[in-house]
C-alpha cells in the first residue's frame, strides 16, 4: 500500500472514530428520552391535522355545495340559501374558495362576496354568495342562485310584444287584465 493510500485509510478509521463516539449522560444532564420529543427539533404534525383557520366539510349541503360542519341551513327556498355558524368570515371564504370556479370574489374586513362563481365540477347554474358577520359573532352565508332565464325564441316583434301582454303600438292586449 502507498503512502498515500496508509493516509487516506487513516483519514477515514479517524473519521469513523469521532462520528461513532458516544458519552454518558453526565449527572446535570439528563438521558435522552424517546417519548419527549427534543426541545432543539421542529415540531412536525401528522398528516391528519387542520392547518390554522381551515374547516372540515360538513353534512348539510346548498345547491349541491358541501358547506363546512359548523354552518347549519337556516333557510332553504328555490333559489336562495341561508346558512350560519360560529366561524369567522375569512376562513369560510377560503374553504368556499377551493370549490368554487370562475368569477369573482370581493373581500373585506368584515364580508365577502363571490358572483358569477359556479360549484366546481358542477356545469350549469351560477350563484352569488355573500359572507357577512352574524350577530353575536360568527358567519352568516347567502347563497344565491342568480343563472340567467333563456330568452325565448319568438319569431318575430308582433310575437314579443304578445308575450309580454300588450299589442305592438304598445297597449294593453286584454284591459280586462290589469295584472
Amino acid at each position: 500500500m502507498s503512502r498515500r493510500g496508509r493516509a487516506a485509510a487513516a483519514l477515514a478509521l479517524f473519521t469513523l472514530g469521532v462520528a461513532c463516539k458516544t458519552h454518558p449522560p453526565q449527572a446535570n444532564e439528563a438521558a435522552p428520552s424517546l417519548a419527549a420529543p427534543n426541545a432543539t427539533a421542529t415540531e412536525v404534525l401528522p398528516v391528519d391535522h387542520l392547518a390554522p383557520g381551515e374547516l372540515l366539510e360538513g353534512t348539510e349541503h346548498a345547491f349541491g355545495l358541501t358547506l363546512p360542519r359548523d354552518l347549519h341551513v337556516e333557510g332553504a327556498f328555490a333559489n336562495v340559501v341561508y346558512a350560519r355558524g360560529p366561524v369567522a368570515i375569512h376562513p369560510v371564504v377560503r374553504y368556499l374558495r377551493r370549490r368554487l370556479e370562475q368569477g369573482d370574489l370581493r373581500e373585506e374586513e368584515a364580508s365577502a362576496t363571490f358572483d358569477h362563481v359556479r360549484v366546481r365540477g358542477a356545469p350549469g347554474p351560477v350563484y352569488a354568495i355573500r359572507v357577512l358577520a352574524a350577530e353575536g359573532g360568527g358567519a352568516r352565508v347567502e347563497m344565491r342562485d342568480v343563472t340567467p332565464q333563456p330568452v325565448p325564441d319568438l319569431p318575430n316583434d308582433e310575437a314579443r310584444w304578445r308575450r309580454v301582454g300588450l299589442t305592438p303600438n304598445g297597449k294593453l292586449a286584454d284591459p280586462a287584465h290589469l295584472e
